[in-house]
């Protein structure tokens, strides 16, 4: 290349650098307000931000190219540090920098890296030893937190403990708090516990009723083969779970080995063998599946002598459910009937949602297992058409999932319940979350109520999972700085189901974006190795999944009966991880493959310097370069040397 065609080369890409640097500062003044309104520690972050937006609203990528065709920054990891990036850029293309000191300088790579940091550990407590990447745990059942569960977790790498409040009672969630509190301080763990606000998810709901049936499936293996019987209660009347009402008048005479024989409602003889007896009921087994309904003559058998005929007692009736094919027709209102129509009805309790959907919008029903599309608005409700299923017939059930992601749905209000578990958190939690997040709004709702209690460092973690949550991403996250210790969490299941799966990845990424771009920490959450924490199997592709989630600066595991053996395996993987990646940073370590040796034999590297010279900024970062079994990594300006 010619001098004349490099310098028309450095020229045009200095003006495109310097035009970018406007657009970017024209998009601050915009959104001046909104800087102004964040809490003062928030402010360099409330800036970059606003830049950020600006520079992500125009195409960059011949730009981008083009810069790293001339050995510059391509722009691609300047979220943390946005002005300063450009204003480094101009500067090495021949530019003059603009004036700025003190308060008015741009925030470089490392004090962007400090202020994520803070605000992490501000939100998650102390950072964990042998990595900078936590690990939140989603308790199960209150029956099932017992001392050792705790342990096993707390030792595991567990950080932060995560309790679902849509589910339980106050008084459960205090035993788990008690307990697991109890048990980390004796064992010396750092742990932090948020609750989660239900939110106003929809869910649709079958008025019509129909006879209640309890269906006890027969348990089998692989082949067919029957591994143990159903346990039933006998009770005088139903109270809920695995009950048959019988003739009171006999449960005081019931004695082991007696037999109770029916037609169940499929019409299939069976046999109740009783096993345990009590003043006030008795439990018996069944080697085959049963359906059971009100009102199955029942006999009583001892031996040979038949004791005494009755009838099973009354179920009480339960909704209906909706059979939905590909290409059938059902109506959505909001009181669940509607005379003549002669369609399956689904009613939304939200009829101001309803308000708001139109014609070709679509309708998501039971977390995305039936797709449907709004065919025409009128007073009856929506009626709505499936365009597919996961299978065809599918069987729909009350109180399932209803989303209408193409609409624009009013803001969500704070319900009775969500208040209820809210004023619970705020008296014995360190935070909350709070579920299907759409506009700023929803962000001041808590975040004025957690103000009033006067509990400072009370954690609010927002609840991203919605296509208004995405469009109004920006906004919400300049209210979020309004409030501390505040972080955010990429709730992959809903977001999936609102934006479709094929989007989940693109979306995730942007959400790191704008987590890195204001410093607020990000939590990875939904099915992280799900299949792990549930069989004690992981998948391959949940590895690899969990792999990318350490970019993040939480991780969040659901609940399962192997929940430890996923702790310790995510706790590894990051720690493997966090010597090659640090958010989107490639680094290098020594490599075995390139030594010539195998992962076991690979040597032991040693602390080296790793500077963030240049473009994107000037301070020093010790890094572990480890290869066996990694100790901390890639922590800006805090990860010292330790041993394994």
């Amino acid at each position: 290349m010619s001098s004349s065609d490099e310098n028309a080369s450095t020229k045009s890409l200095r003006d495109a650098v310097l035009d970018l640097r406007r657009d970017i500062d024209a998009e601050a003044d915009r959104r001046q307000a909104q800087i102004e309104a964040v809490l003062p520690k928030y402010r360099g972050s409330a800036l970059n931000l606003a830049h950020y937006v600006g520079l992500r609203k125009k195409d960059l990528r011949r730009l981008q190219l083009d810069l790293a065709a001339s050995g510059l920054s391509s722009i691609g990891r300047s979220e943390g540090h946005v002005k300063d990036t450009l204003e480094r850029l101009a500067r090495w293309l021949g530019a003059p920098g603009e004036e700025s000191s003190g308060d008015t300088a741009p925030l470089d790579w490392s004090t962007a890296q400090k202020l994520l940091h803070e605000n992490t550990r501000a939100l998650f407590g102390p950072r964990p030893r042998d990595r900078h990447v936590y690990v939140m745990v989603t308790a199960p059942e209150a029956q099932a937190v017992t001392a050792d569960w705790c342990d096993a977790v707390l030792k595991a790498g567990t950080n932060v403990l995560r309790i679902n409040g849509a589910h339980e009672s106050p008084a459960e969630w205090q035993h788990v708090i008690a307990l697991v509190r109890a048990r980390a301080v004796a064992l010396g763990s750092e742990l932090r516990i948020v609750i989660d606000l239900a939110g106003p998810k929809l869910r649709g709901e079958i008025l019509r009723k129909e006879a209640g049936v309890l269906h006890l499936p027969r348990h089998k293996d692989r082949l067919g083969r029957t591994t143990g019987a159903n346990s039933v209660a006998l009770v005088a009347r139903y109270s809920g779970g695995a009950e048959i009402p019988v003739p009171a008048a006999w449960l005081a005479r019931l004695r082991p080995r007696d037999r109770l024989t029916l037609r169940d409602a499929g019409g299939r003889a069976r046999v109740l063998v009783v096993r345990e007896c009590s003043p006030h009921g008795a439990r018996a087994e069944c080697e085959k599946s049963i359906y059971v309904a009100s009102g199955l003559p029942l006999g009583w058998n001892r031996g040979k002598r038949l004791l005494g005929r009755g009838q099973v007692g009354a179920y009480p009736r339960q909704p209906a459910t909706l059979m939905l094919a590909t290409g059938s027709r059902f109506l959505i209102n909001a009181t669940g009937k509607a005379k003549g129509v002669g369609l399956p009805v689904l009613g939304c309790p939200e009829p101001r949602i309803l308000a708001r959907v139109r014609t070709g919008e679509r309708v998501i029903l039971d977390d995305g297992r039936i797709t449907g599309v709004v065919e025409a608005v009128a007073r009856e409700g929506l009626y709505c058409r499936v365009l597919q299923a996961v299978k065809s017939p599918l069987r729909l059930r009350s109180g399932k999932g209803l989303a209408f992601p193409d609409s624009r749905l009013p803001p969500g209000r704070l319900g009775q319940e969500d208040r209820r578990v809210l004023e619970f958190a705020l008296a014995h939690a360190d935070g909350v979350e709070v579920s299907f997040v759409n506009t700023p709004e929803d962000v001041r709702q808590v975040g004025e109520r957690v103000g009033r209690s006067g509990r400072s460092g009370f954690a609010i973690i927002l609840k991203l999972e919605t296509r208004e949550a995405m469009r109004n991403l920006p906004d919400i996250l300049f209210e979020a700085m309004r409030y501390e210790p505040v972080g955010i969490m990429i709730a992959r299941g809903d977001l999936a189901v609102e934006l479709s799966f094929e989007r989940l990845a693109e979306m995730q990424e942007e959400l790191l974006w704008f987590g890195e771009a204001c410093h607020l920490p990000v939590i990875w959450a939904t099915q992280v190795l799900d299949s792990l924490a549930r069989t004690g199997v992981p998948t391959r592709a949940e590895v690899t999944d969990a792999a990318m989630a350490m970019r993040a600066e939480c991780v969040m595991l659901n609940k399962g009966a192997h929940v430890e053996e996923a702790v310790k395996m995510l706790v590894e993987i990051i720690r493997k991880m966090e010597t090659h990646q640090y958010k989107k940073r490639s680094i290098y370590r020594p490599l075995g493959v390139a030594l010539g040796a195998l992962p076991e034999s690979e040597p032991r590297g040693r602390a080296t310097e790793f500077r963030a010279g240049g473009i994107s900024g000037s301070s020093a970062t010790r890094i572990e370069t480890t290869t066996m079994r990694p100790p901390a990594t890639a922590y800006v300006n805090e990860v010292k040397p330790q041993n394994d």
